[in-house]
């Protein structure tokens, strides 16, 4: 196959979504390993620590739906813009801090602002992708996004064990943040709001009677709760193996810190990797399907997960789990991006995705941590019994949700 054919090189917009993309994964990421040990360096107890994260996701959660309306207003581009700009801005602000409060309250505001950009990003992906391969091309979305955190989660990592300097990682986060804007504003074009602004006369609750009857009309209710809670799934195991998986690495499994930082860095290699062939597949056998399996090899590895005790066996079967929460992921992308042909819903669907997306991250920590206090065995069978919830919402909606052809 000619390199010069692959969609990245035929399709300038997804090309440049992507670079941007990375520029801000790898930014952003740096911070990622470090924020725990920053905090711990300023007198924070582990369980303040969890309740913070848990902050952060709320935050990031309700900022995301309120947004998604904003982004139809005055677009994807600027809303971007303005989103990176104040994340640039949090970076440096540790390096001034000395407050665990402070620090607190800046990492919270910080998932405030991911959040902001979250409707944006997935606008700004919708009419950047080749409606022909929008599995492909949410593959190497995800992919860049997810590369870059792992590369950057180890440099930042690297820096902090060998250096113990959490200034200079904040630093190079805020100075990459700064750079992508600067690559958004010379490179991104704006997307087309005018058919939107015509509108700008109609009342709010006329546009969202619009939105409501354009769901109940295409019947898209049970597809929209069925992405939503999917979505919630992964953030909330994510957020659950974040938290939880070093202290139980050590203290179940009798590992080193050091297995515990590479399984989570193989988990986002994993994504990294293997999201554009779950994108490709998803295009090709139907979401529907692939969903189906994701499910079947996530169960079924938590299964095991739950049981067993000897590192190799542990390792092979989170492996296999990462695959499934890949490809599961890939068709909840795929499936997601068909609201992007719809200008009048994407901003709603993408905000109330998102913000799931966000819950689920933030509910994770505290429901894992007092689930883990309670018995340091439960953490995976409680992950398996959620994800099992989840697979027979899957099984209930699954024929009104993908009852459109392609969907």
């Amino acid at each position: 196959m000619n390199i010069k054919n692959n969609i990245l090189f035929t399709k300038k917009e997804l090309l440049y979504f992507c670079i941007q993309r990375f520029a801000f994964g790898f930014s952003y990421s740096l911070m990622i390993p470090i924020i725990p040990l920053y905090f711990n360096s300023l007198g924070i107890s582990t369980l303040i620590i969890g309740a913070v994260m848990s902050s952060y996701g709320f935050a990031k959660a309700l900022i995301q739906i309120p947004f998604g309306v904003v982004t139809n207003k005055i677009g994807d581009k600027l809303l971007l813009i303005i989103s990176f700009i104040l994340m640039a801005i949090v970076p440096f602000s540790y390096t001034l801090n000395k407050s665990s409060l402070l620090a607190s309250i800046i990492y919270i505001a910080q998932g405030a602002v991911l959040g902001m950009s979250a409707p944006a990003t997935f606008a700004l992906l919708s009419r950047s992708l080749d409606e022909s391969k929008r599995g492909e091309c949410t593959g190497y979305a995800s992919a860049v996004f997810t590369l870059s955190g792992a590369i950057a989660s180890i440099i930042g990592g690297f820096i902090v064990t060998k250096l113990n300097n959490y200034n200079l990682v904040f630093y190079i986060s805020s100075i990459g943040i700064i750079l992508t804007v600067v690559f958004i504003i010379i490179k991104i074009k704006k997307s087309d709001i005018n058919k939107i602004n015509k509108k700008q006369k109609e009342s709010f609750k006329t546009k969202i009677k619009e939105i409501i009857n354009t769901i109940r009309e295409k019947k898209l209710l049970a597809k929209i709760i069925l992405l939503g809670i999917i979505a919630l799934l992964g953030d909330f195991i994510y957020g659950c193996i974040v938290s939880i998986f070093s202290f139980y690495g050590q203290e179940v499994l009798g590992s080193s810190v050091f297995y515990t930082s590479v399984i989570i860095s193989i988990y986002l290699f994993v994504f990294g990797i293997f999201a554009p062939v779950g994108g490709w597949t998803s295009d090709k056998i139907g979401v529907k399907k692939q969903l189906f399996i994701s499910f079947i090899f996530m169960i079924l590895s938590l299964a095991t997960l739950s049981i067993v005790r000897r590192i190799s066996i542990f390792t092979i079967a989170i492996i296999i789990y990462f695959l499934g929460a890949t490809f599961l992921n890939s068709g909840l992308q795929n499936s997601l991006l068909k609201f992007g042909e719809d200008k009048k819903s994407e901003g709603i669907v993408f905000g109330f995705v998102g913000a799931c997306e966000a819950l689920g991250y933030a509910i994770g920590p505290l429901i894992s941590s007092y689930v883990y206090n309670l018995s340091k065995v439960w953490l995976f069978p409680g992950l398996l019994i959620f994800t099992i919830g989840v697979f027979a919402i899957f099984i209930v909606l699954k024929k009104k949700a993908f009852n459109i052809k392609n969907s």
